[in-house]
């Protein structure tokens, strides 16, 4: 390149670089200034310091108490800083820094600069105070004014140098006086008050406080009082702490509290100083107001107290402050500021140092000023309107001031750093890209995702942005990465005035993870093998390292799985999971499973727990509890290991000198008791030994303890379970549990049994069993039903124990007499009330309990029906019997042991009864009609001669229309239709069945007629359409919705004749059918066929269907499933399949599993001689060869046909029940499981129910 291109490209530069210093222009601002409050050391040079920024840099002046500083003698600049030369009482005052350039002047805040002091006291000699033992004594300060405010506090000669120990009798005052609640002997002294200035480094002494204390031989008590208070009003300010203090004296000295009247005192914030005398409250807020009392009191009097009201106030403090704004020309700018405090300030404005209202009006500018807050706005803005704008906020506690200016500039955006070309990142983490650029008006930075904008609204995004007025960074942050989250990411810089953008590529390998963990704990049983689970899923591009890591308590080692017999290896070939083989209790401890890559790491842990049963316990000692008896014992001992299973109980066992006991369990301890009191047995030798017990096993048992014995003692109990049985006529068997020797307290142990007549003092007899095994004896008095006391004793060496008394009577013998003049009378249709003459007592046989009562209905054989039992002097009733059926009565007399004979058999015909509800009650709408169909009642309890029917109709809300009531006469009618009925509603119809009785019990259906109209267009599918050879059959199907069809027809003709003759079919009723046959076709032709649906209301044409008749030499092959020789062999399979289901059910008859069985088998021969309603039956029914005239075996019931009339088919079982023909199960018959359940009707003269009843 030659001089004229470089000097070309040279001028260039310089032009482009001209124009970018031209743009970057701004008002000043100020970065820097010294404190608000500035107190410096007297004649010692100081600068008080300003600093701000802008372009053009801007020049500085001050002003002092508003007034230009000129820079000669005592001031000079320095930069910005202003250097007072020589600091003096004449430099005090109120200094302001401003900086200017041509777009704007900013001013700093107030500097209240102070020069520091420390005056002397007020007194100038010593002073003397005396005062008695136990008196107030306040020893004034009296220090005068410093600045900066000091730090004061009291020495005394005792201690020189070092402050005075404070407390609830000794304190300060917020005056610096000190003060005694109650003044010591101890506390005489001279004492000084010092005043430190840490500015100065100055140290003031106060002139000698001297006190002298005299002595008081009874120092009297005296009640608390307040010698220091704060005002009754006092104002706090908001984020600074409230001081409120209160000094008492009395004595003994008093104390002070503190509580807030009607609230509690916010415990994070409330702190308490000089022992409780000043309550000090942190960081103000509003709800602090109230009214506070401190409360002294020392025991001495009533307490006294004193109530200040807080109140809260504070300066003004920012809610938002300008900032700094760069807009473009034409461009709209806006500079808000707010500020709050109590009471709120009013907000006013400075343009460059001056205040708005003496400013020249611009057309361009808007500001508003106000209580709480202001505006600024510049509208259309031009270069001209660059301005410092401070706002000032101002109530009666203060001001505060904040800046910014509004810079109208434009440049063009720029990128000044670019996120990486490339970035590589692992699924499941995070990543990072940085974008910055610069321009004015500041530039805004988006991004995109594969040309998709990108909101940190989702919460995968974060978008964090910095920056200042004219330039922005964009920090956008990716976590929780996926492969879906590779591609192209963009970075666009723009600010109206240009657009840069930058490409990032974002590559996510998929990360290392643990996709099968080993969980939380893995436990598993000593000696067995355990898998700890480990699978890694990892990046086809990273080849991971899988190592197992444990720490069983001595530090972290790495586990070699490729040992050979070593117990740790992989738990298959391929495998990362662990498997540890022969576990020990060793073994327990923290497992790692680490799988590395060259990118990532991923790790899981668990602890495995190797649980074995405990180890056994020592062994137990044994203590007597009691001086009193030595049968209290408590039995002590030390648990071994757990196994690591927490052990959950301990078996205390023990063994005697009796060893047919063997070892018995005395009692249960639950962890972690390891003692136990027990209850022990007279003269008994002992053994004792304890086993713990976890979730694994028990531990082995324990040592033996020492043996323990106890001695004879006398028996305390009396024989319980005592039984006294009446046996035979005359005799009674008296029966109790049997003593073991275990039990019996001491040697020469028998049995004792009395007995004598109720009354008698004298024993009838009195019996002694020696033999302890030997527990019942029977006592004959030879007379029935004779009452008798009966005592029985156990006695031992020591004497008999306490008696158990018992009574009861001797045996009965059997009723002789059946009841006489039997009369049955029914009460109702299901009950019967029967009566007969009293029957004599010595007919009894003992002591007359109650009357059974037999009776079984005459239609119903062998029903097995159990008594019903009546007792004397009550009416007997039997309930719940069938109506409209015959039954047999007869009575028997029942004592406590028999039952006599039966009376003469008397029987009655119950009356009707109320009928059970109609068969199958069901209802098929149509739109204008109903047909109510239903069958006769499985019950009709009498003779069924007619039915009853209510019809209504009911709204949405289920309010009930008109009723229409039908009765109908006829028993034979069992439909109804319903018409006409309203279309669209629903309909609620009761059915009765009426008989002799009456309404029987009713059942309900509730249909809902289709809507009206045309029916809807019958859809007819090809499964509709059933050809034949001349015929076809078509099948109406009802929709489910819309209005009903009430009868359709077929239009047909033949499909290939141009001339064919539209034919119609008679139509047919819906309710009566829903197939209509086609006739008198030709075979093997085609026909079209349309279905034609109608009602009332009109009628609904369907679509045209074709079809073809069977035959005809043209006619296509069949379909399998529609050739005569393939429904052949269908109905012989079915028929053999038939064949073969009777054979197994008969085979099952024939077994031996129902106790039945043998009775069946008697009957077998007359099932085997039954021929088959078949042609020439089967040959295994044949009848027997040796039997060839099919007489019936020896022991036959008969033939199964050959039952009475009206048998049912459950006869054969009735010969065999002894109770309830239901109760037949697994255990008797099966036919009544395999038959039909289903409830049928039965005609009025034919009822066999059950007469299950109840009796009173």
């Amino acid at each position: 390149m030659d001089r004229r291109h470089l000097l070309s490209v040279a001028v260039c530069l310089l032009g482009l670089s001209t124009i970018s210093l031209a743009q970057r222009t701004s008002p000043p601002k100020i970065t820097k200034q010294s404190p608000s409050y500035f107190v410096v050391l007297p004649k010692q040079p100081v600068s008080i310091e300003c600093e701000a920024s802008g372009t053009p840099a801007p020049g500085y002046y001050w002003k002092k108490d508003g007034a230009v500083l000129s820079m000669t003698g005592l001031y000079s600049m320095d930069g910005g800083n202003l250097v007072v030369r020589r600091p003096s009482e004449l430099t005090n005052g109120i200094y302001r820094c401003f900086a200017n350039n041509t777009y704007g002047t900013a001013m700093s805040e107030k500097i209240e600069f102070v020069i520091a002091f420390a005056d002397g006291f007020k007194d100038s000699e010593s002073t003397t105070f005396t005062f008695d033992e136990g008196q107030l004594a306040t020893i004034p300060c009296n220090q005068k004014e410093s600045v900066p405010a000091p730090s004061v506090f009291w020495t005394d000669d005792a201690n020189p140098g070092n402050k005075i120990p404070l407390d609830n009798r000794v304190s300060i005052d917020p005056d610096f006086n000190l003060r005694f609640s109650n003044i010591r002997v101890s506390d005489t002294g001279n004492y000084q008050c010092n005043v430190k200035n840490d500015k100065l480094r100055v140290q003031l002494l106060s002139p000698i406080k001297e006190i002298v204390v005299r002595s008081v031989e009874n120092v009297e008590g005296r009640p608390a009082t307040l010698v220091y208070t704060p005002p009754a009003s006092v104002e706090a300010f908001r984020t600074e702490k409230l001081r409120l203090k209160c000094i008492a004296e009395g004595f003994p000295t008093p104390t002070i509290t503190w509580n807030k009247e009607g609230e509690t005192l916010p415990e994070d914030r409330t702190s308490y100083e000089s022992y409780g005398q000043e309550l000090v409250i942190s960081d103000v807020v509003q709800t602090d107001v109230g009214s506070y009392k401190c409360t002294a009191e020392n025991g001495a009097g009533t307490p006294t107290s004193f109530t200040t009201t807080v109140t809260v106030q504070s300066t003004p403090y920012w809610q938002n402050k300008p900032e700094d704004t760069n807009v473009v020309i034409n461009d709209r700018g806006v500079l808000d500021c707010e500020a709050e405090g109590i009471p709120v300030p009013r907000v006013t404005w400075l343009v460059n140092g001056v205040p708005s209202t003496d400013i020249a009006p611009n057309p361009r500018r808007t500001i508003t000023e106000g209580v709480g807050g202001g505006r600024v706005e510049i509208r259309d803005a031009i270069t001209e309107d660059s301005a410092v704008f401070m706002c000032v906020a101002t109530n009666e506690h203060g001001e505060i001031f904040a800046s910014g200016f509004l810079n109208v500039e434009s440049r063009p955006a720029e990128m000044t750093d670019a996120p990486k070309r490339n970035e590589i990142t692992i699924e499941g983490k995070g990543f990072e890209l940085t974008c910055a650029g610069q321009g004015s008006p500041k530039p805004v930075i988006t991004w995109t995702f594969q040309n998709n904008p990108i909101s940190d609204t989702d919460p995968k995004y974060s978008i964090v942005e910095d920056g200042n007025t004219a330039s922005t960074t964009s920090t956008l942050t990716v976590s929780g990465v996926s492969i879906a989250d590779g591609g192209d990411y963009k970075c666009v810089i723009e600010n109206g005035f240009g657009s840069v953008m930058a490409t990032s590529t974002v590559t996510v390998r998929r990360g290392t993870t643990i996709i099968v963990g080993p969980g939380d704990e893995v436990f598993v049983e000593e000696g067995l093998e355990v898998v700890i689970e480990c699978e890694v899923d990892h990046d086809e591009t990273l080849e991971p390292t899988v190592t197992w890591y444990r720490d069983t308590g001595a530090g972290q080692e790495q586990l070699d799985l490729s040992l050979p017999g070593g117990r740790f290896r992989r738990a298959r070939t391929g495998s990362d999971s662990l498997k540890v083989l022969n576990t020990v209790v060793e073994d327990t401890g923290t497992y790692e499973c680490r799988a590395v890559t060259s990118e990532d790491e991923a790790s899981a842990s668990t602890q495995l727990v190797v649980q074995t049963a405990p180890s056994a316990p020592s062994a137990p000692i044994v203590t007597q509890r009691s001086d009193v008896s030595d049968t209290m014992v408590a039995l002590s001992w030390t648990s071994g290991g757990d196994g690591n299973a927490r052990i959950t109980e301990y078996i205390i066992s023990f063994e005697t000198n009796f060893d047919d006991l063997g070892w018995q369990v005395i009692d249960t301890v639950s962890a972690p008791s390891t003692q136990a009191s027990l209850d022990l047995s007279p003269w008994v030798t002992y053994h004792f030994r304890v086993v713990a017990v976890n979730d694994i096993g028990q531990s082995p048992p324990s040592p033996l303890s020492e043996s323990y014995s106890t001695n004879p003692a006398a028996l305390t109990e009396a024989p319980e379970n005592v039984k006294l049985d009446a046996t035979d006529p005359g005799k009674m068997r008296v029966t109790w549990p049997e003593v073991h020797p275990y039990d019996q307290n001491g040697p020469e142990f028998k049995y004792i049994i009395k007995w004598r007549e109720p009354g008698d003092q004298a024993w009838m007899g009195n019996e002694e069993i020696i033999e302890y095994e030997v527990t019942e004896y029977e006592i004959d008095v030879g007379e029935m039903y004779k009452e008798l006391e009966v005592q029985v004793l156990y006695s031992n060496s020591l004497g008999p124990g306490p008696a158990s008394d018992w009574s009861g009577f001797t045996g009965e013998g059997t009723p002789t007499q059946a009841p006489q003049n039997v009369e049955v009378n029914a009460e109702d249709s299901s009950t019967v009330v029967i009566t007969w003459d009293e029957v004599p007592d010595s007919t009894v046989n003992g002591q007359l309990q109650s009357f059974l009562v037999y009776y079984s209905m005459i239609e119903v054989q062998a029903q097995g029906q159990s008594p019903a039992e009546c007792f004397p002097n009550t009416d007997c009733r039997v309930q719940n019997l069938t109506p409209f059926q015959s039954y047999e009565f007869q009575v028997a007399v029942r004592n406590g042991q028999h039952v006599g004979p039966k009376s003469t058999p008397v029987t009655v015909k119950m009356p009707q009864g109320e009928s059970g509800p109609v068969y199958e009650l069901t209802a098929f709408p149509l739109s204008d009609r109903i047909v109510v169909k239903w069958g006769k009642p499985a019950s009709p309890n009498g003779v069924i001669t007619g039915y009853h029917l209510n019809i209504s109709s009911y709204d949405n809300n289920n309010r009930l229309g008109n009723q229409t009531v039908v009765p109908i006469s006829d028993a034979e009618t069992t439909t109804y239709e319903v018409n006409p009925a309203e279309p669209d509603t629903n309909y609620y119809i009761v059915v009765h069945a009426v008989n002799g009785y009456g309404l029987g019990k009713f059942d309900t259906v509730e249909p809902k007629t289709r809507p009206a109209g045309a029916p809807v267009k019958p859809i007819v599918a090809e499964s509709q359409i059933a050809p034949g050879k001349k015929y076809i059959n078509v099948t109406f199907v009802q929709k489910d919705d819309g209005p009903a069809a009430n009868q359709f027809y077929v239009q047909y003709k033949e499909a290939n004749k141009e001339d064919a003759e539209l034919k119609t079919t008679p139509p047919l009723d819906l309710l009566k059918g829903s197939m209509i046959t086609v006739p008198d076709l030709q075979p093997g032709t085609e026909y079209l066929v349309t279905v034609v649906a109608a009602n009332d209301d009109g009628e609904t044409i369907g679509d045209e269907q074709t079809t073809k008749t069977i035959g005809g030499a043209t006619q296509a092959a069949s379909p399998i499933f529609v050739q005569g020789w393939f429904i052949v062999v269908l109905i012989v399979i079915v028929a053999l399949l038939c064949i073969l289901l009777v054979l197994c059910i008969l085979k099952s008859q024939r077994g031996g599993k129902y106790n039945v069985s043998d009775k069946e088998q008697q009957r077998k021969g007359d099932i085997e001689s039954t021929p088959l309603k078949d042609e020439g039956g089967f040959e295994e029914f044949e009848p027997r060869k040796d039997n060839p005239d099919g007489e019936l075996p020896r022991g036959s019931q008969g033939s199964l046909r050959d039952s009475e009339p009206g048998s049912s088919d459950t006869d054969s079982l009735k010969e065999y029940a002894d109770g309830e023909l239901g109760k037949f199960n697994e255990e008797g018959s099966f036919i009544g499981q395999y038959g039909d359940k289903k409830q049928r009707p039965t005609e009025d003269t034919d009822q066999s129910g059950a007469a299950y009843s109840t009796f009173v």
